[in-house]
């Protein structure tokens, strides 16, 4: 290994599987959900201290000038919880997904299905919801509601007659504990008197919570 330049165009062209397995070897603690970009800068950023202690292991002229591919062709995706409101979900899709759903007639849309665990039971989905995405988006940020103790998404293929196949998941992320008033940020909107009796600010609020998702 000490004879072996750990560079981005290297790496690059290891499969997943080999990457894993030379992080193991660097004693590198690696998720199996974790995308290979960023087990590749792992793998730089140990070679980076290799390389403080004499052990030419990286070709700092390599990272420079190497381009990241734009697909990897897996389908997966993973998901990091930014903060207690906020999670970032970002995917890949393997090429025969991606014909798949050009050609399908029977293939509606695309979907991250969110789908929420309470912290007594963690085993059964107590509520989820869908944010729409296209074959280009290959990254969102999702706002959470509040009261769950974990949250998983799947990369979802909507097809006819509200079936769907699920194509990746991420693993189950928890969730802290949240105030209500930062979990449910809910915009203060100036309502007369007279909209307050007719129930207005309620039926406001409850439109927010359900799509919200649309107002960012």
């Amino acid at each position: 290994m000490s004879d072996t330049k750990l560079n981005r165009a290297y790496l690059e062209t290891l499969p997943s599987a080999d990457l894993i397995a030379l992080a193991d070897e660097l004693g590198i603690d690696i998720p199996e959900s974790l995308n290979r970009r960023f087990v590749i800068g792992e793998l730089l950023e140990a070679a980076e201290d290799f390389g403080d202690n004499d052990n030419e292991l990286i070709d700092s002229s390599d990272l420079e000038t190497v381009d990241l591919p734009e697909t990897y062709n897996e389908t997966v995706i993973s998901a990091v919880l930014r903060n207690p409101v906020w999670i970032f979900v970002y995917w890949d899709m393997k090429k025969d997904h991606i014909s798949m759903v050009r050609k399908s007639n029977k293939i509606q849309s695309l979907s991250l299905r969110v789908n929420m665990f309470s912290r007594d039971n963690p085993d059964a989905i107590a509520d989820y919801f869908d944010v729409p995405i296209t074959l280009d988006d290959r990254n969102r940020y999702v706002l959470l509601p509040s009261g769950f103790g974990f949250v998983r998404i799947d990369f979802v293929v909507n097809m006819e007659g509200e079936t769907y196949e699920v194509l990746a998941s991420t693993g189950l992320v928890t969730l802290p504990y949240v105030s209500e008033k930062i979990a449910n940020p809910f915009p203060e909107t100036p309502i007369s008197p007279v909209l307050k009796l007719s129930g207005l600010p309620e039926l406001l609020r409850t439109h927010y919570m359900n799509h919200r998702q649309s107002f960012f």
